[in-house]
């Protein structure tokens, strides 16, 4: 059923629900916990349920191995891996999701399918520092090659599936401030925001080739400050307009379609908004990361619902930031200073 009732509500509520989750392949398991959050309040059917937290290995279900153990015994306890300020946020539809680390300036890798961890952030053959400094935007290929932006370094980075870097996009004072990245749906073309100039930049990876649309200011195809961005299934892009406190949907040539929200304190409008995503119905996500909670739209603008509230818990969030819906409806947000990655699902 799609969600084509105006239904606002930020209310949480305990709703039972027996069954598991799935995510490119892996299952959830059924939690001993039964009540999970979940939006709207009754007698509105649910559409948006609470999953899971990331924040360590250990919630994909990551042990130490037994030689680890033993290891530990003579030389004490490492500390675990642990997520510290999530800033973007990707799955690859594979049971990997990859979280962009701008406090410990890497790229957090959990492969759910293996049940494997790992970090990236050395960029070989780069000059000095030679890794990471503040990771923002991700994006990722179907060949699995992972696409960084760089906010400090001013260049995005890609890498492929083992984490050893390609190539680097970008020349010397090309950027201003890179953050936002979404790929077309064919892969061909990646998006990159650029904050500090005001543009949007299309990177052809066939080619290897680059243009822009967009400069300052506040009409209709024009930015102050874009930041995230989203593709949905037709290739229009959606981009997170923060400072105008719109979401500016073009189409894939970069022409103008429409603008959603306007600056207000109200749900419905916008005071600081952030990232953006799109479910399979074409339904319009935005967080907002003053009122931390996520907005959803139609695309006529209508507000649907919005759900997420301010705190800790598995319905908090608290100063959120990167969105991503990946194609079974789940969706993922980076939950900065709950220091954490929070993954909830549209129910259809």
């Amino acid at each position: 059923m799609s969600m084509n009732k105006r239904l606002i509500s930020s209310l949480l509520i305990p709703v039972t629900l027996f069954l598991s989750f799935t995510l490119a392949g892996f299952t959830f398991p059924e939690s001993s916990d039964k009540e999970r959050a979940a939006w709207p309040l009754p007698p509105e059917e649910t559409r948006i349920s609470y999953v899971m937290t990331i924040e360590k290995p250990k919630d994909i279900g990551i042990k130490k191995s037994f030689f680890k153990r033993v290891v530990e015994i003579f030389t004490g306890k490492e500390p675990e891996p642990k997520i510290h300020r999530p800033s973007g946020v990707i799955s690859d539809g594979n049971g990997k999701v990859y979280v962009s680390d701008t406090g410990l300036q890497v790229i957090h890798v959990f492969d759910y399918k293996n049940k494997l961890y790992k970090q990236i952030f050395k960029l070989q053959n780069e000059p000095p520092p030679g890794r990471l400094l503040s990771p923002i935007g991700l994006a990722v290929d179907k060949e699995e090659n992972l696409y960084v932006s760089d906010s400090i370094l001013k260049k995005v980075f890609v890498f492929d599936k083992t984490g050893k870097l390609l190539y680097s996009i970008g020349s010397k004072g090309e950027f201003g401030r890179p953050t936002g990245l979404a790929l077309e749906t064919s892969g061909k073309r990646l998006y990159i925001a650029d904050t500090g100039n005001h543009k949007i930049w299309v990177y052809n990876i066939i080619e290897k080739s680059i243009s822009s649309f967009g400069e300052r200011g506040g009409a209709h195809g024009k930015f102050n400050f874009p930041t995230h961005m989203a593709v949905d299934s037709k290739g229009d892009i959606y981009i997170t307009d923060a400072l105008n406190f719109r979401v500016q949907v073009f189409n894939p040539e970069g022409k103008f379609v429409e603008a959603i929200g306007k600056l207000g304190n109200t749900i419905g409008t916008f005071s600081k908004p952030k990232g953006v995503g799109i479910d399979s119905e074409g339904n319009i996500y935005v967080v907002d990361n003053l009122y931390d909670t996520v907005q959803v739209f139609n695309r006529k603008g209508e507000l649907l619902m919005n759900f997420g509230t301010h705190g800790g818990g598995k319905e908090g969030l608290w100063l959120p930031n990167g969105l991503y819906i990946d194609k079974d409806n789940y969706i993922f947000i980076a939950d900065t200073y709950n220091e954490r990655v929070q993954v909830f699902r549209y129910l259809r």
